[in-house]
């Protein structure tokens, strides 16, 4: 293994004898982007049910930022990154296989390793890229779309749902599936996002001081549900005091939060839910936004975005 430190060398996959090599994204130890660096791996043999993937684009989520910097710790250092990609296929070893090809253009989901230029995926974790969609909008779907259709169903069928914090990547979707479901969607953000949650089929508000009296002027009756994205004290406080006694309240947020009576959500990988999602944002009849895409090379100062918050839809890294 070797550490890349020339950013041409970044892209290039050798051929070395039989082996192919990737360039992964580790952190040898938790901290800020600085962490971060690019090393040169060569890949194994291609186990049986794997697809090889040539990366083309990867979205980046918050709770990648947040295992970068220690806040989660759910693997041993060093660790890798990443949970959702879009590339094309490399190799398959998939006995009896007659729906993926070599070349085909793929996207979906891994676990924690998808920022590198290489990766092995299940096949079953595949999707079909529809042919118009451009690599980035591809690459930043899967964890984003299959955690938003999670959301959902847990949920249930209800009429009302309150989202907070949902001008990023999950609440962004989570938007337009409860509107495609015909839920009233109540949605909180920043005041320079209200236009863009309009634009989505909410109704938005402002967080801050006073949340809970402009939901409660927003939506008088109590909400049926709600799901927090951002993991506040306020979020929280607000869904107590504007949700139905018994209602399904829910994070995604990863926090410990005050009250035991909202759920942590924790996404369950379903293809048929990915592609529902991505043959709707090709249709048009969901918006999915990008807000910013940066050179593999450049992964430091995404990260360093991603931390920083307040983002409107996603961010890509881009190979």
């Amino acid at each position: 293994m070797q550490i890349i430190d020339g950013c041409s060398s970044m892209f290039v996959h050798l051929l070395m004898g039989d082996a192919m090599q990737s360039t992964v994204m580790i952190a040898k130890t938790y901290g800020q982007a600085d962490v971060l660096e690019f090393l040169s791996v060569e890949l194994p043999p291609l186990a049986v049910g794997m697809a090889r993937i040539q990366v083309r684009a990867a979205g980046i989520n918050p709770i990648d930022a947040r295992r970068m910097t220690g806040e989660f710790r759910h693997a041993a250092l060093p660790q890798t990154f990443g949970t959702e990609f879009a590339g094309e296929i490399l190799e398959i070893n998939m006995p009896e296989n007659a729906k993926w090809s070599v070349g085909d253009a793929v996207l979906g989901s891994g676990g924690a390793f998808t920022h590198a230029s290489v990766i092995d995926v299940p096949v079953g974790n595949l999707v079909a890229k529809p042919p118009a969609m451009s690599w980035e909008v591809a690459g930043s779907l899967a964890g984003v779309a299959q955690t938003a259709m999670t959301i959902l169903n847990e949920v249930g069928k209800v009429r009302s749902l309150l989202v907070h914090g949902a001008s990023g990547g999950v609440g962004s979707i989570t938007v337009q599936l409860a509107r495609e479901r015909g839920m009233t969607v109540v949605a909180t953000a920043s005041a320079s996002n209200q236009d863009y949650l309009r634009s989505l089929g909410a109704v938005p508000v402002v967080y801050g001081a006073g949340l809970t009296e402009r939901l409660k002027a927003a939506h008088p009756q109590p909400f049926d549900a709600s799901i927090d994205m951002s993991g506040t004290e306020e979020a929280t406080q607000a869904s107590l005091a504007t949700v139905v006694s018994g209602g399904f309240m829910g994070s995604i947020a990863g926090r410990k939060l005050s009250s035991p009576l909202i759920k942590a959500v924790w996404v369950q990988r379903n293809p048929a839910n990915l592609q529902h999602v991505a043959d709707g944002v090709a249709a048009g009849r969901f918006s999915w936004t990008v807000s910013k895409t940066y050179p593999f090379a450049q992964a430091r100062a995404a990260y360093l975005a991603i931390l920083e918050g307040h983002s409107r839809g996603k961010t890509a890294l881009m190979f």
